[in-house]
């Protein structure tokens, strides 16, 4: 097992979290998220971490892969800065609602069914999660294209033509008009995401992207890593505060991840908007099924 690291009384392989570092760093890269759509199911479901623990030690992870990943899109030229601008305070705010409503179920004990009794905090937190990543992956696969590859190209949404409050313009990927007030409430919820369930928000926040305003795929990643930094952050330091984050957990994710993310951010350049699309969903259907097996295992 070689050394080992104590998160929450459970003893947890360093070398072994290392390795999920490396290989969560290099799709959060690829595909512009934190990465914490996997990394928390696999925490829970393999190492036995407790889910607060292991959204906490998660998110500050992500704060070094979303940095490293966000300066190389920067230099592919891949994103839109001026969208990131507008979610940004709205994403901070919601990472400390999120936080706190995770604070909210973890001490909001247990549901008895069939003589087992099921926290709240799993009950919950693991439904909702695993709905988002079905609903994501269904997203994805239904809109992969043929023959010449559309997600590699813009398609103005239905969200680019709401018309609340002040309009602007984002040249980078050639939308005009898009309503600045809704980018914000978008920034809001995609931080509660981050907050109470411990991901980046861009396994959220690219499907919106992509197929409510648009965006070409590769502009999407490279937009929503921004965002995933300064909610990751904030998301850190809230959890921090709460007694989730383990430091001799979250520094073995945190180097393997800052090591592989910028070789993800590489592989996404190379391939077409279709393939990206069906790696990732392969993914989240992994951590749906990681998700189910540790609620059916709570039942035994």
């Amino acid at each position: 097992m070689g050394p080992v690291v104590l998160a929450s009384g459970q003893e947890v392989s360093v070398l072994g979290v290392a390795a999920l570092g490396v290989g969560v760093g290099y799709f959060a890269g690829m595909f512009g998220i934190g990465g914490g759509f996997i990394m928390t199911p696999l925490l829970v479901v393999i190492f036995g971490v407790p889910l607060p623990t292991a959204i906490g030690s998660g998110l500050c992870q992500m704060v070094g892969t979303s940095l490293v990943a966000f300066l190389r899109h920067r230099k592919l030229t891949q994103g839109e800065v001026r969208f990131d601008a507008l979610m940004l305070p709205g994403s901070m705010l919601g990472a400390e609602l999120g936080a706190r409503a995770l604070t909210a179920l973890s001490v909001s004990g247990k549901l008895s069914i069939g003589g087992r009794a099921i926290p709240w905090i799993s009950l919950i937190v693991e439904t909702l999660y695993a709905a988002l990543l079905v609903w994501v992956a269904v997203s994805y696969l239904r809109n992969v294209g043929s023959g010449r590859d559309k997600l590699d190209y813009l398609r103005p949404g239905p969200l680019s033509r709401v018309t609340l409050g002040p309009r602007l313009n984002f040249p980078a990927v050639g939308l005009a008009g898009v309503s600045a007030a809704l980018v914000g409430y978008i920034g809001l919820g995609i931080g509660f995401l981050s907050g109470l369930l411990g991901i980046g928000g861009g396994v959220a926040l690219n499907p919106v992207l992509i197929y409510g305003y648009g965006f070409p795929i590769r502009h999407a990643v490279g937009t929503g890593i921004a965002v995933l930094f300064a909610t990751a952050v904030v998301g850190t330091v809230a959890h921090s505060f709460r007694g989730h984050v383990e430091l001799g957990l979250a520094l073995p994710l945190l180097v393997g991840g800052t090591l592989s993310a910028q070789l993800g951010a590489l592989s996404s350049r190379r391939l077409s908007g279709t393939t990206l699309a069906r790696i990732q969903s392969v993914l989240l259907f992994t951590a749906v099924a990681a998700l189910a097996w540790d609620l059916l295992s709570k039942f035994r």
